[in-house]
């Protein structure tokens, strides 16, 4: 006599072509050649013999259906101390949102549509290239750029706007630069400006932060104190 039970605690990560599918049930490692599973288009059910210590001495069954989406042949299982690891090949390149279809949507194949194949293959890239461009990204949000080096470029049209070039243009520019700075470059910028009396301006936080900015005034003019 077989005995159907719930489905146990259970997650999955997937692949374009793959779902690993993780069900945690222990102890079968014991009798796991005599642990069946069958693999069907839409389903998947699982056939478990009695544990010799567990508290059935029947065999038990349970049923993973309907399946998100299709399978296509070639799925295989291993049985570990702690859980039962199923390999689920796809039979379409899509990208599954939940184990079991929801009876109130259709099919993920066709939520997708025809660009389905597509739209998973990026999927794939996110797992996989996809993830080095999003840590690239994270990395260059982390680097701080050197505004030191900033070269400022003359617009073509300063010669026929009267507000260009002069005290205009560099407060322009200044308001940019603190604008588009992070924390420390504005920290650095502040703290230059103010110990130097207006001589100098600094985005180098890590040398500016351990020392006051000395005052350097223009060659031929004397710094005075007050």
């Amino acid at each position: 006599m077989t005995t159907e039970i719930p489905i146990p605690r259970y997650d999955f990560y997937q692949t374009p072509s793959e779902l690993i599918l993780a069900i945690y049930l222990k102890g079968y490692d014991k009798v796991k050649d005599d642990v069946k599973v069958d693999f069907e288009t839409t389903s998947i059910k699982i056939t478990l013999p009695p544990l010799p210590s567990g508290p059935s001495p029947e065999t038990q069954s349970l049923t993973l259906s309907p399946l998100a989406s299709e399978l296509a042949p070639g799925s295989s299982f291993r049985v570990l101390g702690t859980k039962l690891e199923l390999k689920l090949q796809k039979g379409e390149a899509v990208s599954w949102p939940t184990l079991l279809a929801d009876p109130t949507k259709p099919p993920v194949a066709q939520q997708a549509g025809p660009s389905s194949s597509r739209a998973a293959g990026a999927s794939a890239v996110s797992g996989g290239a996809s993830k080095s461009e999003s840590e690239e990204v994270a990395q260059k949000k982390k680097e701080k750029r050197n505004w030191d080096k900033f070269d400022v470029e003359e617009e073509e049209n300063n010669a026929s706007d009267p507000n260009a070039g002069g005290d205009a243009a560099l407060q322009k520019f200044f308001s940019q630069l603190y604008g588009d700075a992070d924390d420390d470059t504005r920290r650095a910028m502040i703290k230059s400006f103010t110990e130097s009396g207006g001589t100098t301006l600094s985005t180098d936080w890590s040398n500016i932060g351990k020392q006051t900015t000395p005052i350097r005034p223009p060659e031929g003019v004397e710094a005075k104190k007050f």
